[in-house]
């Protein structure tokens, strides 16, 4: 219980930290500029609460499209309808992970141009093997003296499900949802290369101009908000694991 504790008490203060250093971004900024010294001194000229946003609603989007998509695909893939797909599914969502996501950006851009768009695919596209492979992996490690037991009793496939497998599954398919969220969240650091915004323009223009500063103001918000994600659904997972 007191690992649990202190998790949630690191991601509460990690939490206040990201707030103080969004809200008070000029201060943040003129903090790093005192400690590492840089050619450019202007700073970003945009207010790191705007790439904070954008980067957070993209995370949020991608993520709850991954999530449904890699539900739906994982829990189709135990049925006796999709047992057949199983194999070449898990292949196809191993190869998007597989690939480069710069090169999965790069592939997407001709197709649907600059934007939130492109970059809104290639993310969930980079999200799904984990979910998927849990959700799997999960409701196929259920015990079959636990399955036959609620087919003894009645249960319908549905039912058989939604109160047996998918409950018992629940731990091992969280943990593929976080691993998701962590992974989309430095991901969409990329999504600047396309033109999507978010904390990613601070680093790729960072990069450009040789400027520390800009590379850790928009590296360091998206470092904890990966670590508060990693850390608060580890705690939910733990607590409804059996």
């Amino acid at each position: 219980m007191k690992r649990l504790n202190v998790n949630i008490i690191v991601a509460l203060i990690l939490t206040l930290i990201l707030a103080m250093i969004v809200v008070y971004s000029r201060e943040f900024e003129g903090l790093l500029y005192r400690y590492f010294s840089t050619k450019n001194t202007t700073g970003s000229r945009t207010p790191l609460l705007v790439y904070f946003g954008q980067h957070i609603w993209m995370v949020l989007v991608s993520s709850v499209i991954a999530v449904g998509i890699g539900l739906g695909l994982g829990i189709f893939a135990t049925t006796k309808t999709g047992e057949d797909f199983r194999d070449p599914l898990l292949k196809v969502v191993n190869l998007g992970q597989a690939f480069p996501s710069p090169a999965l950006l790069a592939l997407v851009v001709p197709i649907l141009g600059y934007g939130h768009e492109g970059a809104l695919i290639a993310l969930v596209v980079y999200a799904l093997m984990p979910i998927v492979y849990n959700v799997v992996v999960g409701i196929e490690e259920v015990a079959e003296d636990v399955v036959d037991a609620a087919i003894g009793m009645g249960m319908t496939p549905f039912q058989l499900y939604r109160k047996i497998k998918i409950p018992l599954a629940m731990n091992v398919i969280l943990g593929g949802i976080r691993t998701a969220l962590v992974i989309n969240i430095s991901a969409a650091t990329l999504a600047a290369a396309v033109g999507a915004g978010g904390l990613g323009v601070l680093v790729v223009n960072g990069v450009r101009t040789f400027d520390m500063v800009l590379i850790l103001q928009g590296a360091i918000p998206v470092t904890i908000m990966a670590v508060i994600v990693e850390l608060l659904l580890k705690e939910v997972q733990a607590r409804l694991s059996f």
